[in-house]
């Protein structure tokens, strides 16, 4: 009875064992895993419909995934997964990523360091004291207090539209007048929050930002 008793126990054992290995989270480097949707505790009617629901809404794309594997990558006429795509927002994601790499290995001193000295050999307009203050923080949390109209009240996103147009985004937004007092009144932006990307790129080079973008299984990236 003992034999049998231990047998359970280790068979148990085994069983548990190989289903939490199965369950882990799989960081996908330096391809992406996939599973099917009920392997991952997803239904794939549900998702069926969801893909349906793109189709109707104009979706380029849909991708989900799910403890660290693919379980949904749909892609809608004309695009492919061979077609470059504008990330958009995503770009927020990777900028914080990027600065929460250079804080762990001591490339940044801090995130108050102040913006406009990584950019001492640009000659920027509309400098005060406020923008002198503004730091790689109030960029990254969009307090920065930089003059920016995205048209989220209604109207038109001139900003992006006069950001779209311009030769060099990095020196457009630098010289920005500022609206506000840094840290004092939260504005969703889209450009000026990705601008710790190009501080961490001039400051430390490219190579570990596109390290950071493969390592995600990204390639020939550029995000806005």
């Amino acid at each position: 009875m003992k034999l049998v008793l231990a047998a359970a126990i280790a068979w148990a054992s085994i069983c548990c064992g190989r289903l939490a290995e199965a369950r882990e989270t799989i960081w996908p480097m330096p391809q992406w895993q996939t599973s099917t949707p009920e392997a991952e505790g997803m239904d794939s009617v549900a998702l069926a419909k969801l893909v349906a629901y793109g189709k109707a809404r104009s979706f380029d794309s849909l991708l989900i995934v799910r403890h660290g594997r693919i379980v949904l990558d749909a892609y809608y006429a004309p695009y492919t997964a061979e077609i470059p795509h504008i990330a958009n927002s995503v770009t927020k994601a990777v900028t914080g990523t990027l600065i929460a790499i250079a804080l762990k290995e001591g490339l940044l001193d801090s995130l108050d360091h102040p913006v406009l000295e990584f950019f001492k050999d640009r000659k920027i307009t509309n400098v005060d004291d406020r923008k002198r203050a503004m730091t790689v923080r109030h960029l990254l949390d969009m307090t920065s207090g930089l003059g920016w109209d995205e048209g989220l009240e209604g109207g038109r996103a001139q900003s992006l539209t006069d950001v779209g147009r311009s030769a060099d985004w990095v020196q457009f937004i630098l010289d920005r007048p500022m609206a506000h007092t840094p840290g004092d009144l939260f504005c969703l932006t889209g450009a000026p929050a990705t601008m710790p990307t190009p501080s961490y790129s001039r400051r430390w080079g490219s190579r570990r930002r596109s390290g950071a973008l493969s390592a995600a299984g990204s390639h020939d990236a550029a995000a806005a």
